[in-house]
C-alpha cells in the first residue's frame, strides 16, 4: 500500500493522522517528539500545532511521506511502547527528544505534566539521559526544576519565576482541619512566609468559579495567608514585580534578581519572540509535500 486516506472531517485530528501515518510505515515505526507528547495529553507549548513526527530504525530505508516527518534514529527497545493502540516512543524517550527543541521553561512544563499524569518519574528520566546527545544539558537542568505536583502550565511558569530567582517555594501546600479534612491547597507558598503566589487561569472568569474563589479568599484571610494571583500576562511581562513581591514577603527587598527568570521567559513560548523561535525550530518537521518532490 503506497498511501492511506483520512476522512476530511478528521483530517485535523492528530490521533487520526498519526494512526494513518503508521499504517504505511514499517512495523518498528513509532510516533515521537511533540506528536507523542500531545497524544499523551501533556502540556505542550502554546501556539504550536503538533505535526506528525514518526521515527524508524537507523537501518530502515529513508521514507518521504507528505504530512509526516520521518526520523531515522535508534530508539532502544525498552523505549518503545503502545499507548491507546498507537506505537509511541516511551515517555522518557519522548522527553529526551523534546529536549533537542524546547526551551528550559517549556521543557520543565512538559515534564511537570508527564510526572503529574504518572507517565514517568525523575529517576526514570535520569536513566534515559544520553551523554553527549543534543539537548542533554537543558534536560539535566530541567530535571532540577521539575515538580510533578504542578497542576498547570501557568503554575509551573510562576514557580520557575521564583526558583530561577533564588526564592524557595513549596508546591500544593495543604491546609487541613484537625480531623484531616482538606480546607484548601495553595499553588505555591514562599518558604518561611505566609505569602502565596498563585496562577489565575481563564477559568477564574466563570461566575460559579468566581463565587468559589471569593469563599476561598475568606478562608485564606482567616488563616492569615496573603494571596497574590497572577496570569500569563504578568508572568511573561512582569517577572521583576513578582520577584519583588516575594522578596518583600521574606523581608529582604532588593536581595533577589529576576534576571535569570527573564532570560528563560523570553526564550519560552510565553513570549512572541520565544514562540516565533520555537516555530522556526519546528518548521523542519513540516511536510506539506514530499521533500524529494521535483517540479
Amino acid at each position: 500500500m503506497n498511501g492511506v486516506a483520512v476522512a476530511a472531517s478528521e483530517s485535523e485530528d492528530l490521533r487520526t493522522r498519526t494512526r494513518a501515518a503508521l499504517m504505511v510505515m514499517p512495523d518498528h515505526a513509532v510516533a515521537t517528539h511533540l506528536t507523542a507528547a500531545a497524544l499523551r495529553g501533556w502540556a505542550i507549548p502554546r501556539g504550536i500545532a503538533p505535526p506528525v513526527i514518526v521515527c524508524t530504525d537507523c537501518e530502515a530505508p529513508h521514507l518521504d511521506r507528505r504530512g509526516v516527518y520521518v526520523r531515522r534514529c535508534e530508539i532502544p527497545p525498552r523505549h518503545r511502547s503502545v499507548v491507546d493502540g498507537i506505537a509511541m516512543a516511551s515517555a522518557e524517550w519522548t522527553i529526551v527528544e523534546l529536549a533537542e527543541t524546547l526551551s528550559l521553561l517549556d521543557l520543565v512544563t512538559v515534564i511537570d505534566s508527564a510526572l503529574a499524569a504518572g507517565h514517568t518519574t525523575v529517576p526514570h528520566l535520569r536513566e534515559a539521559l544520553v551523554p553527549g546527545r543534543r539537548g542533554v544539558r537543558v534536560l539535566r537542568r530541567a530535571l532540577e526544576y521539575c515538580d510533578g505536583r504542578s497542576q498547570s502550565a501557568g503554575e509551573t511558569a510562576l514557580r520557575l519565576v521564583h526558583t530561577l530567582s533564588g526564592i524557595s517555594v513549596d508546591s500544593q501546600v495543604e491546609h487541613r482541619e484537625h480531623d484531616g479534612t482538606l480546607i484548601l491547597a495553595l499553588d505555591l507558598l514562599v518558604r518561611g512566609t505566609s505569602y502565596a503566589p498563585e496562577f489565575d487561569g481563564a477559568d477564574h472568569r466563570d461566575p460559579r468559579t468566581h463565587r468559589r474563589d471569593l469563599r476561598r479568599e475568606r478562608l485564606l484571610h482567616g488563616l492569615g495567608i496573603q494571596r497574590a494571583g497572577y496570569t500569563f500576562v504578568e508572568i511573561s511581562r512582569q517577572p521583576e514585580e513578582i520577584v519583588r513581591m516575594a522578596a518583600e514577603a521574606l523581608g529582604t527587598p532588593g536581595r533577589f534578581s529576576a534576571v535569570d527568570a527573564r532570560v528563560e521567559i523570553d526564550r519560552s513560548s510565553l513570549t512572541r519572540a520565544g514562540t516565533a523561535a520555537l516555530q522556526e525550530r519546528m518548521a523542519r518537521f513540516a511536510r506539506t509535500s514530499s521533500p524529494r518532490a521535483r517540479p
